[in-house]
């Protein structure tokens, strides 16, 4: 479902898909990744014992970033989300995601892993809503200094609030466990300043 692009922003990403490679921008880590019938597929891959991972590379702060997102029957879960730019924080890991299952959706800051008992993974919001498999849904998720906003059409909205979530992101992160999950019109507009 297309959505007003933000009031006083740039698109600065626009990928439908329509070729045949990933092509520039694009990194994978673990699992398979491969464009079919104009859109991402992703899936992890058991041989990697991690789970399917995927970067596109552009630096955002405040940012509202769209994609469409299918689930399969083996998906277990789909995350998107954020590192921070190296040196900006003093810490090892992920900023934060947000996790779809079939279940729910939920915004998780995660943890250091340079010291993760000090500073664990924490839920900041969660919704209980039935995910069906085959359906294509839209996300939008707004970063604005330390707030992420994230919508899905149908369900309640996650919000939450972190200090670290204000630095800088240099890349979107892509995750995907179990089966494959279908990507799709990714958008990324960032605030005119």
């Amino acid at each position: 479902m297309a959505q007003e692009p933000p009031a006083n922003s740039t698109q600065i990403v626009l990928d439908n898909f329509e070729r045949e490679e990933l092509g520039k921008g694009w990194a994978v880590q673990t699992g398979e990744w491969k464009i079919q019938a104009g859109a991402l597929q992703a899936k992890e891959n058991p041989a990697d014992h991690h789970s399917a991972a995927a970067r596109y590379v552009v630096e955002t702060s405040d940012a509202v970033y769209q994609l469409n997102f299918e689930l399969s029957e083996g998906t277990k879960a789909f995350h998107f989300g954020f590192d921070p730019v190296p040196g900006e924080l003093d810490k090892k890991g992920h900023l934060f995601s947000v996790i779809v299952t079939a279940t729910g959706w939920k915004l998780m800051k995660h943890l250091d892993k340079n010291h993760p008992k000090e500073d664990p993974n924490e839920v900041l919001s969660e919704v209980s809503h039935p995910f069906e498999a085959g359906r294509v849904y839209t996300m939008r998720v707004t970063t604005w200094g330390p707030t992420v906003k994230a919508t899905i059409e149908g369900s309640a909205p996650l919000t939450g609030s972190h200090p670290t979530f204000s630095v800088r992101k240099p890349t979107l992160v892509f995750r995907v466990v179990g089966d494959t999950v279908m990507i799709d019109d990714l958008s990324v507009w960032a605030a005119s300043n």
